[in-house]
């Protein structure tokens, strides 16, 4: 095995729990702003300061064990918002389990998992109250249904259900019994060892799994990440992904509140341009799908202004000058920089690969591009790159106070192995699933997190591909559809891609591909409107990819399709909904995939 421990190059304040944590920011930098957003896309900018927003959780707090819910579960679903923020604040410091709930969920889904999570209250944005009087018709062990904004409710509250409260009412009750004296959420004694969030990650109901995580992980968590990625007060972020993941939520949310940033919440991808200038945005996290369409609108306009051979002359000029400490990228690309609103510093990338061409042209135009991985099993962080080491390609070394592992018998760099990840963020276990805890979760503290890599000399991370896809050949090789999928995806006019392995009746495996395209893009690479011409210039183009790869990871067949693979709410590619769907439409139309290679088969999707 090998094993590499991260390291600290950051100093940092320890604290136990999250209230602790805020409690010091509200030292530091109590009137500074903590949020920044709005109503509606053209309403007036709202903003909290760092005490505004510890009032507003001590008195929602407060309100809450007035409800009679201390220990108790309770669910936070909704887009993001200030409220959401100060919901899951409130709960995990003093009331008892808060329960994030994806927002794009079904109703059904969302119901089970409240059901499977016990929540005794929810606490929910009002585009939810329609569901959530459904589910109370259901539900009779949820005791409280509080609406983020009572006031946009109050004419369809149900008749003679007095469980639906305004969460305006409870916490100006609990600010109220604050100012009476009422100090049991305040010097509430939080243990930071005991679970304090349920975190149910993407699937379906019946498989997914409720993650039980302590303060312990998520405090540990900050406190590593600051180690090796520095953030200045009053930064501006915007707040993108979804809140009840827990990228967003450690480090989006409370890493920025460590540090004294400012969190702004987007008017929604739309404004996602309009956001960034207007406020004038420092810090970005975000999935790889989003920096994607980010590059190609940078890239686009650069070729549409004319200047692509000089942009590219200056990107090697400026890129050889900082080879002797001359850095001049920003004055030099200030215009490029304006299309991200000029302020732009720090991007970090996470949840799946990103094409290192994107990490190459930022960081050559002056932005600071980081990525990391992780799990919800681990709080999320446990690699990631730092100003000090970020090798193109990899996902860094171990944060600060985490081990990370391969599982290798060979201490070679670049062997592979299973990756192995050990420290305080690692979660407590799978919720009321003891064996999938157990398979999971070894007895010397190591964490088994499914994902195949290799280290290099340098101690830092590649991840090969998840080994539930992995891809087995008849002479026992293995191939990794993700390493495939990212060359797939750097061909012009290819939005996304899908490799997986084809059995034939002999026993061979044939590696097989679903190439999304974008039919204007296509055209414009291809440099033709014709549908057969096109599809000609896609395979000349996998099979340059082929050439790349071992013969044994050469793609044989290619199925061409518009409609967008199936996703979890966070954006990672459901294999197995997508293997299901090819396998019923290889068995409706009674044929092989070789048959259906070559052609667009957008009209035989559903």
């Amino acid at each position: 095995m090998q094993i590499v421990k991260g390291k600290r190059y950051l100093q940092g304040r320890h604290f136990s729990t999250l209230i602790e944590m805020l409690r010091q920011s509200v030292g530091l930098w109590g009137d500074t702003n903590a949020y920044m957003f709005r109503r509606t896309p053209d309403g007036p900018v709202e903003t909290r300061t760092y005490r505004q927003f510890l009032a507003d959780v001590e008195s929602l707090g407060t309100g809450l064990l007035g409800l009679g819910l201390a220990g108790n579960r309770v669910a936070v679903i909704g887009e993001n918002r200030y409220e959401w923020a100060v919901s899951h604040t409130a709960v995990v410091n003093g009331v008892g389990v808060s329960v994030p709930l994806d927002k794009a969920l079904p109703e059904n889904e969302v119901a089970t998992l409240l059901v499977r999570g016990d929540a005794e209250a929810v606490l929910y944005a009002p585009n939810f109250h329609e569901m959530m009087v459904r589910v109370a018709q259901k539900n009779q062990r949820i005791r409280h249904f509080l609406c983020m904004d009572g006031a946009a409710v109050e004419s369809r509250l149900p008749a003679g259900d007095a469980r639906f409260l305004s969460y305006q009412a409870v916490i100006g009750a609990g600010a109220a019994a604050l100012a009476a004296g009422d100090r049991g959420y305040v010097d509430a004694k939080i243990d930071p060892a005991a679970m304090c969030a349920l975190l149910f990650t993407s699937g379906t109901t019946a498989m997914s799994k409720g993650v039980m995580q302590s303060q312990t992980n998520v405090c540990s968590n900050i406190y590593s990440v600051s180690g090796v990625i520095e953030i200045y007060p009053g930064e501006r972020g915007l707040s993108v992904l979804p809140l009840h993941h827990t990228f967003e939520n450690t480090v989006g949310m409370y890493m920025f509140l460590y540090y004294g940033a400012c969190i702004c919440f987007t008017d929604g991808l739309r404004y996602f341009a309009k956001n960034l200038s207007e406020w004038k945005i420092n810090l970005l996290l975000a999935v790889p799908l989003l920096y994607e369409n980010i590059y190609h609108k940078l890239m686009d306009g650069i070729q549409k202004s004319g200047k692509e051979k000089l942009v590219g002359a200056m990107r090697k000029a400026t890129r050889f000058l900082r080879v002797f400490g001359i850095d001049i990228r920003r004055k030099v690309f200030h215009q490029v920089l304006e299309g991200l609103g000029g302020s732009m510093r720090l991007c970090v990338s996470g949840a799946a690969p990103i094409d290192p061409r994107i990490i190459r042209a930022l960081d050559d135009f002056g932005i600071l591009f980081l990525q990391g991985y992780g799990l919800t099993e681990t709080s999320p962080v446990a690699t990631a790159c730092n100003e000090r080491v970020n090798i193109l390609g990899s996902i860094g070394n171990p944060v600060s106070e985490v081990e990370v592992a391969v599982d290798t018998d060979s201490d070679e760099p670049g062997a592979v192995g299973e990756i192995l990840v050990r420290g305080p963020n690692v979660m407590l276990g799978y919720y009321e699933n003891p064996e999938a805890s157990a398979e999971v979760l070894m007895p010397d503290g190591w964490l088994r997190t499914g994902d195949m890599g290799h280290f290099d000399k340098h101690g830092c991370i590649y991840v090969t591909g998840r080994i539930k896809s992995m891809i087995v050949m008849a002479n026992g090789k293995k191939a990794f559809p993700e390493e495939i999928e990212t060359l797939l995806n750097r061909i012009p006019g290819v939005r996304e891609s899908l490799a997986w392995g084809e059995k034939e009746p002999s026993g061979g495996v044939d590696i097989c591909t679903k190439l999304v395209v974008d039919p204007e893009l296509l055209a414009a690479a291809a440099g033709t409107a014709n549908a057969k011409a096109q599809i000609d210039w896609l395979w000349t183009q996998v099979r340059g990819v082929n050439a790349q790869m071992p013969a044994y990871r050469a793609v044989k067949y290619m199925l061409v399709a518009t409609k967008d693979l199936v996703k979890t709410t966070t954006l990672k590619i459901k294999r197995p909904a997508e293997a299901e769907l090819m396998k019923k439409l290889l068995e409706t139309h009674g044929v092989a995939v070789r048959a259906l290679s070559g052609k667009n088969i957008d009209a035989l999707l559903p």
